[in-house]
């Protein structure tokens, strides 16, 4: 029995660093994030198809500023930040979907924390997300989700998210812009700044 427990134990740990050093590489890429903003703004670039969400099925990369205060749950730019998506389709966006596909982001997001967290059991809250459309392209809206890495509850985020083409690279962009803040707080201001290193046109 204990020979059988020590063997299913061995290949968890072997399971666990293979999916470690795959994360590692995943996380750790050369690409050049295309999103300028201040220095303090931690950076980060991720391939499609997302290691935590691989349903959602775009080819092409996410680029990710985070506010400085991102990952502190007392501060005022607490998971903040600005991402977006260059992908090679066009995503035909509406709120149905859109509600659909950040779910997924965010419950994938979530329960691969949990895993990270060594709470392989751990049951996280679904993530709810509500969308209306405010002209062709943009989206306003809100996200409650579980937050497994910071403040382990849940969390009411406001969001925005607008679409453009950019025929220079020939991709599809998805800005995602998402704050605990009211939109009248200082920290969406800092989201106008901001901005593509790239030219579109």
């Amino acid at each position: 029995m204990l020979k059988r427990l020590f063997k299913i134990l061995l290949a968890l740990i072997v399971i666990i660093a293979i999916g470690g050093g795959y994360l590692y590489f995943r996380l750790h890429n050369t690409i050049e994030n295309v999103l300028e903003a201040q220095n303090n703004w931690r950076s980060e670039v991720l391939e499609f198809p997302l290691i935590f969400a691989g349903d959602i099925e775009y080819e092409g990369e996410e680029h990710i500023r985070f506010a400085p205060g991102w990952g502190e749950k007392d501060s005022e730019d607490y998971f903040s930040y600005v991402f977006l998506w260059m992908i090679n389709e066009d995503p035909n966006l509406n709120a149905s979907d859109l509600e659909n596909i950040v779910n997924i982001y965010f419950d994938g997001l979530m329960n691969t924390g949990a895993i990270t967290n060594f709470n392989f059991f751990k049951k996280i809250p679904k993530t709810q997300s509500s969308f209306h459309q405010t002209d062709k392209n943009t989206f306003e809206g809100s996200i409650k989700l579980y937050d497994e890495f910071f403040k382990k509850g849940i969390i009411v985020l406001n969001a925005k998210i607008k679409s453009e083409y950019c025929p220079v690279k020939e991709n599809y962009l998805i800005w995602f812009y998402l704050s605990p803040q009211e939109k009248n707080h200082q920290i969406w201001d800092q989201f106008t700044e901001v901005h593509l290193n790239i030219k579109c046109r």
